[in-house]
């Protein structure tokens, strides 16, 4: 009776661990609910060890060991590199087949990062998502329309509406202009490249937008290469015929689902995955390419100018690709006529980034907006009807 009944509890324990595991795995409400599931693995295969005899039972030792240094290894990775905590509602970002996501619906979006080790607010922000699922920027509808695109640096992640790149330029141009914010945390210049391919923006853009501009980096090759931890759903292209040609999307199927199950993982992320996402020369090659082909389909589609604003890579990044920030620009310039350097001084005498976040504070944008209109007045002033002071006549009287 008694062992039967001691059966019966061991019984009920594993099955009320993998009732564990499944919650961590389909809710991750813990940062680091990788490890937790391990441990929870480990202790029931435990519990199974003891339902085993023999041969059997010698296996499965050997496999609860291997389990309980798993958790061991990953223990030690979440401490060497602890997972961001960041809070979003349900529903802000959700997979979308053209690109790979977008914001899910209209709405206001609280969103705060706390810092994992010291548990400090990092920022806590809310990001206003207009009805076509764009960052939205107060601007004038009836101006000329001007699409800025790129990723988090253009969304403005960790930034209220107000402080976001494109909101800035909008504002130093006293609101005449019509500014679209199209960028998205992750994206990278194939998803630009893909979006006006497929057209998906061409209804919102109307029937003559007057300018493109692209924010770009070196390590946007990470996520044209599909060599980013998060872009497995994003567009991949491939260069054929030194052309950059749409193959599908960077993932799909049983290797992506194995991918975004291995990013949950800090040892995968601390002790593998660095040794796979090394930018190369063929990975430049592929982003110039990109921006290039972007550049040529924004000319010869919309009949618009695409100017590259281009920030310089970290010291170092480009060490291994046979690169320098000066010869991707010349690439570009080779190919493209409105490529402008907008990287700022690393000393200026103030933090140009958020506080334990790389991205930039509104104090960059600030700066990077007044050489943008700058910029975008002296190549482009006569065909946005802008004076020299950068107004557009008759959009400042519609207001």
């Amino acid at each position: 009776m008694k062992k039967a009944l001691g059966l019966g509890l061991r019984l009920v324990a594993v099955l009320i661990l993998i009732a564990g595991i499944v919650y961590l795995e389909t809710s991750r409400s813990l940062p680091a609910f990788r490890f937790w599931t391990f441990v929870l693995f480990a202790i029931a295969l435990a519990f199974l060890t003891s339902f085993l005899r023999g041969g059997w039972r010698d296996g499965a030792l050997v496999a609860t060991s291997l389990a309980f240094g798993l958790c061991a290894v990953e223990g030690v990775a979440t401490l060497l590199s602890p997972p961001p905590v960041v809070h979003s509602p349900r529903g802000f970002i959700v997979p979308w087949a053209p690109l790979g996501w977008q914001p899910g619906h209209a709405g206001q979006f609280h969103v705060t990062r706390i810092d994992p080790k010291s548990r400090a607010t990092i920022y806590d922000v809310t990001y206003s998502i207009d009805r076509d699922h764009l960052r939205q920027t107060r601007s004038c509808a009836s101006g000329p329309t001007v699409g800025f695109f790129g990723c988090s640096f253009t969304f403005g992640e960790g930034l209220n509406d107000a402080d976001t790149l494109p909101q800035q330029v909008s504002d130093s141009f006293g609101d005449n202009l019509r500014v679209l914010n199209f960028g998205l945390p992750g994206y990278g210049p194939h998803q630009f490249l893909r979006e006006m391919q497929l057209g998906v923006f061409d209804g919102l853009l109307g029937s003559q937008p007057k300018l493109f501009v692209y924010l770009t980096a070196p390590w946007h090759a990470e996520r044209t290469a599909c060599k980013s931890a998060w872009g497995g759903n994003g567009p991949r292209y491939a260069l054929v015929d030194g052309k950059a040609v749409y193959q599908g999307r960077c993932m799909s199927g049983l290797k992506l689902g194995l991918h975004e199950w291995a990013e949950h993982s800090a040892a995968y992320r601390v002790f593998i995955e660095r040794n796979f996402d090394q930018v190369t020369h063929a990975d430049i090659e592929l982003y110039i390419r990109i921006l290039l082909d972007s550049a040529h389909l924004a000319q010869t589609k919309y009949g618009v100018p695409l100017v590259i604003a281009y920030m310089r890579a970290p010291p170092g990044y480009l060490r291994a690709t046979g690169f320098t920030d000066d010869e991707i620009i010349a690439r570009l310039r080779a190919g493209a006529p409105y490529v402008f350097d907008v990287s700022l001084p690393e000393k200026s005498g103030k933090p140009l980034t958020l506080a334990g976040d790389p991205h930039p504070n509104a104090y960059a944008n600030n700066l990077r907006a007044a050489m943008l209109k700058d910029y975008i007045i002296a190549h482009f002033g006569p065909a946005l009807s802008l004076s020299a002071e950068g107004q557009a006549p008759l959009c400042r009287a519609a207001h």
